[in-house]
């Protein structure tokens, strides 16, 4: 597991590395932004565990745990053209997640900035399980 764990690490670097300087397809939305994308159809994707969800996620969220062993068979059955909002609990892996999926060939996806803390914070509603 701990191997499994470094190969990831050292895959995110060499994706982060390699992306600078091109264009990406990642935009950092805000949670009032966030609210309006939904508005108009765009799926969330929350990439907390499935215990954080279950304590409070976005309505109609789809959640695909990022350090689970099956993340990238989930995220393998999205379609790539369609557009994504990430959620994760404040942001920081959000992002990492969104240039994850970028490398993996998706084309437009939203890092909601301040995850659902920053959701929270604006009163916005949660679903809870």
């Amino acid at each position: 597991m701990k191997r499994l764990f470094i190969l990831f690490l050292s895959f995110l670097f060499c994706v982060s590395f390699f992306s600078c300087g091109s264009k990406s397809n990642v935009e950092e939305v805000s949670p009032e932004e966030t609210m309006k994308l939904i508005k108009k159809g765009i799926v969330v994707i929350d990439v907390r565990t499935p215990e954080e969800f279950a304590s409070g996620h976005i309505k109609n969220a789809k959640n695909i745990d990022f350090m689970s062993r099956d993340f990238f068979k989930r995220i393998e059955s999205l379609d790539k053209n369609s557009p994504y909002i990430i959620c994760s609990r404040d942001g920081r892996t959000g992002m990492v997640v969104a240039k994850v999926m970028e490398s993996e060939g998706f084309k437009k996806l939203y890092n909601m900035d301040g995850g659902i803390i920053g959701w929270a914070e604006k009163s916005y509603p949660v679903v809870k399980e």
